[in-house]
């Protein structure tokens, strides 16, 4: 057991809870704070939605271990709330509600849009953009869009609606140090397994570095010359075809809980041997949710210290269809960090000459709590 201090909706809690507690079940059955709603219960819908530290977090997700002396407000502490009461207005005058499951969570999230946005009026593809973590299956989000523009509107004119410490608590969530330029050779001293990452519009880019033990001539020759063995260390992923003009086809499986996703595709591969980089251009369809990929991978091996191996790898892509909705930054972000770390220890393998684990498809269990780990060591301050 453990033994949580936690203030939730400005009063001051201490639980004992079990470490697989979730935060929605201390809420929801300890404290019958039932205005959380849980849905999936694998932080893809978002009809848990709460604040923590006045940001959006997935109650069902989030252990209530980790939220100790932290701030946790739920659905129930706006009820006075100038700001609140004039999205739950605008959502009834909207149609922006139908079955309601959806709506604590989703008004939790339109408040948080409001916020960011206040004294802009962001056009319908970003807030449609900013909605993609919480679904609803009943309304087509239309009215949920018309009901936070008509909120954004009214603040412009009443700035009293927000709250007092708005600006401070609720910063736009976007990297500020990411220079998006091609990838260079790795700067000496520029800590490993860092992972940089910026959204523009609906296309994101993800940077990260690793080191390997290996020479880099040994590394860029695997690649050069069995690139099927370098793709199969990435979980879920295989090329099927590499044709002599750099043509290719391939496969990528990902199963994120209740989500299957395979995504077949072509495209393109250029190799820059005197740099030791190389690019692949593509695009793919999943034919499960009529959803389409397109994107780049880039790679550079570089020299490290004692003839190591600095390798620097950066994807950048863009989804739409129903894919769309679960591209949020964070949860990318982790997913692509597990699997960027399967790939540099499935790599070391294969230049060690061992054998390669199973990578049909990501294991969902050891990805969630490997990103929850991640998470915790930040939180806690562990680094990386």
């Amino acid at each position: 057991m453990n033994t949580v201090n936690l203030t939730v909706n400005d009063r001051l809690i201490q639980r004992d809870v079990e470490g697989r507690t979730h935060l929605a079940d201390l809420l929801r059955d300890d404290l019958l704070l039932t205005g959380t709603h849980v849905g999936c219960e694998h932080g893809i819908c978002g009809a848990c939605t709460v604040l923590m530290d006045g940001r959006p977090v997935r109650s069902c997700i989030t252990y209530a271990a980790a939220c100790s002396d932290h701030r946790i407000s739920t659905i129930e502490s706006f009820d006075d709330e100038p700001l609140m009461a004039r999205l739950r207005d605008a959502f009834s005058e909207e149609h922006a509600l139908q079955c309601g499951y959806c709506t604590p969570g989703m008004l939790i999230t339109a408040r948080d849009i409001v916020i960011r946005y206040a004294g802009r009026q962001p056009a319908e593809r970003t807030i449609r953009e900013e909605l993609s973590g919480n679904l609803c299956r009943c309304t087509g989000y239309a009215g949920i869009v018309k009901a936070v523009q008509k909120v954004l509107a009214a603040v412009t004119d009443e700035p009293a609606l927000l709250p007092a410490a708005a600006a401070v608590v609720l910063p736009t969530i976007a990297a500020q140090d990411f220079d998006a330029t091609s990838l260079e050779a790795p700067e000496a001293g520029r800590a490993r397994g860092a992972l940089k990452s910026e959204q523009s519009g609906a296309r994101r880019r993800i940077e990260s570095r690793f080191g390997l033990t290996h020479e880099p001539e040994a590394v860029w020759h695997l690649i050069r010359n069995d690139i099927k063995a370098v793709v199969a260390c990435l979980p879920g992923a295989r090329l099927e075809n590499v044709g002599s003009d750099g043509e290719v086809t391939g496969v990528i499986e990902v199963r994120l809980g209740p989500i299957l996703t395979r995504i077949d595709g072509q495209g393109g591969l250029e190799y820059d041997d005197v740099r030791r980089r190389g690019q692949v251009d593509g695009e793919g369809v999943d034919s499960r949710s009529a959803s389409r990929a397109t994107g780049s991978v880039e790679f550079v091996v570089g020299d490290g210290e004692d003839g190591t191996t600095d390798m620097q790898v950066a994807l950048e892509f863009e989804l739409t269809g129903a894919l769309a909705q679960f591209s949020r930054g964070a949860l990318v972000d982790d997913v692509v960090q597990v699997m960027l770390d399967q790939f540099r220890a499935n790599l070391d393998r294969q230049l060690s000459g061992g054998e390669v684990a199973a990578t049909a498809q990501l294991n969902p269990m050891r990805l969630f709590l490997s990103a929850l780990a991640r998470r915790l060591r930040r939180w806690f301050g562990g680094g990386r």
